[in-house]
């Protein structure tokens, strides 16, 4: 029985990865190995009203704050002495049970320690992560992957990192219980936050954030996509294919549950952009991948991405009247994707109603 399983998830990989595609990732890894990457090292340390100085290197803060706290501030500390204060965008990020979680910072080169502040809190717990010189591991699988398919129309072929290919120590991961829903929507987010020059170190950070500070037992968003256009896999599947829970056909494609969009999870796919949009638009390659992903997904899920549909939660009832391809303010409480974004997603939604040539 268990090799007629491992069979069968073989037989489905190949259809969707491509018989080329996945030689072609069998011959690099079996050329360079596995990849290898640091584990991630974390520090928690509470913020009180002096500055918070952390013993080792670090990279990222997370910041959790306690009571549903939604607005605050942040600066880190360099050789200069303290940099600008900067907002600490809290909200709207969660389960469908409503466990909301915290926000992730970028700490600039040089910073050696950070100053918290958040509305109605003494004190707010937070983590320093050091994403980048921790104890080395060597993964396991391909670094790449290829989303495919020949038999839908619409479907084009969507190359993406894999989690071994960022790094992602699936140790970390809990049980993920939310099971999987037929596919009713997309929704886009942005990360609020600058991205590393390696954005796999974003990518780590980001994991960490969601699985362990938050609990959500692994990273939230189903897909994330770089500045260059990059497009890596995010929530595990349990299968051989990032977002769907088996063959994704249209009408019946069913998608992992998230933690993107609290309270209207099931049956929405999560795509976050890696950068802060709230001034400035997302890179043409990021836009450019941003469309070619979400045609994939709609084409492969029988979904309208010009439509508007009636979203209904299959598990907790919740529902609401969206666009089929939304943003994540679109659900209430956050300025997701950013306002500089959101003032112009009409063109993205434009793009996807124009057939390909």
């Amino acid at each position: 029985m268990a090799a007629g399983a491992g069979a069968a998830a073989l037989v489905l990989g190949d259809r969707l990865l491509g018989g080329g595609a996945a030689a072609a990732a069998r011959a690099v890894a079996g050329e360079s190995g596995p990849p290898v990457f640091p584990r991630t090292g974390v520090q928690r340390l509470a913020a009180t009203a002096a500055p918070v100085r952390p013993e080792r290197p670090f990279d990222h803060v997370a910041v959790v704050p306690a009571g549903g706290a939604a607005r605050g501030r942040a600066r880190f500390i360099g050789p200069e002495g303290p940099g600008p204060w900067r907002p600490v965008r809290v909200g709207a990020h969660g389960t469908d049970d409503g466990r909301e979680g915290g926000a992730l910072l970028q700490a600039p080169p040089g910073a050696t320690g950070y100053e918290v502040e958040m509305e109605g809190q003494d004190a707010v717990e937070t983590a320093a992560l050091d994403t980048r010189s921790g104890r080395r591991r060597r993964m396991s699988g391909a670094a790449h992957g290829l989303l495919e398919s020949d038999d839908v129309p619409g479907a084009l072929p969507l190359p993406y990192v894999t989690r071994s290919g960022w790094g992602a120590d699936e140790g970390l991961r809990g049980e993920v219980d939310g099971g999987s829903h037929p596919v009713q929507v997309v929704t886009v987010h942005h990360a609020a936050m600058p991205v590393a020059e390696d954005p796999r170190e974003t990518m780590r950070a980001i994991y960490w954030l969601h699985t362990v500070e938050n609990g959500w037992a692994d990273i939230g968003y189903h897909l994330l996509i770089d500045p260059e256009g990059t497009v890596y896999e995010g929530r595990a599947t349990g299968g051989p294919l990032p977002v769907f829970s088996g063959m994704p056909l249209p009408g019946s494609a069913r998608c992992v549950t998230g933690a993107h969009a609290v309270g209207h999870n099931a049956g929405n796919i999560g795509i976050c952009l890696l950068g802060d949009f709230t001034s400035a638009m997302p890179s043409r390659p990021a836009r450019d991948a941003l469309v070619r992903t979400v045609r994939t997904l709609c084409a492969l899920s029988g979904v309208d991405p010009s439509s508007r549909v009636r979203y209904a939660n299959p598990v907790s009832g919740a529902s609401r009247k969206v666009h089929a391809v939304a943003m994540h303010r679109d659900w209430g409480g956050t300025a997701c994707p950013g306002d500089a974004f959101a003032v112009r997603f009409w063109e993205v939604r434009d793009r996807l109603s124009t057939p390909v040539g």
